[in-house]
């Protein structure tokens, strides 16, 4: 992700939500510690998932097509 990307900080902020919610429920059910490391935990879920997504490797450009003529 680029911070040029397209509907980056919304992503973000959705992600920094679900990662709120996560901590509130298990608040709820279980405790603040339980809370502290569910919240840690789903956000460590989002960077590897992020990681994971990245290409491997240096990232080659799209060869060159000529404009169409129809």
């Amino acid at each position: 992700m680029s911070p040029e990307s397209p509907g980056l900080w919304a992503r973000v902020l959705v992600r920094a939500l679900v990662v709120a919610a996560a901590g509130v429920m298990a608040l709820g059910f279980l405790g603040p510690g339980e809370a502290a490391l569910v919240a840690a935990l789903t956000a460590l879920s989002f960077v590897l998932l992020w990681l994971r997504s990245r290409p491997r490797g240096p990232v080659e450009a799209p060869p060159h097509r000529p404009p169409r003529t129809d």
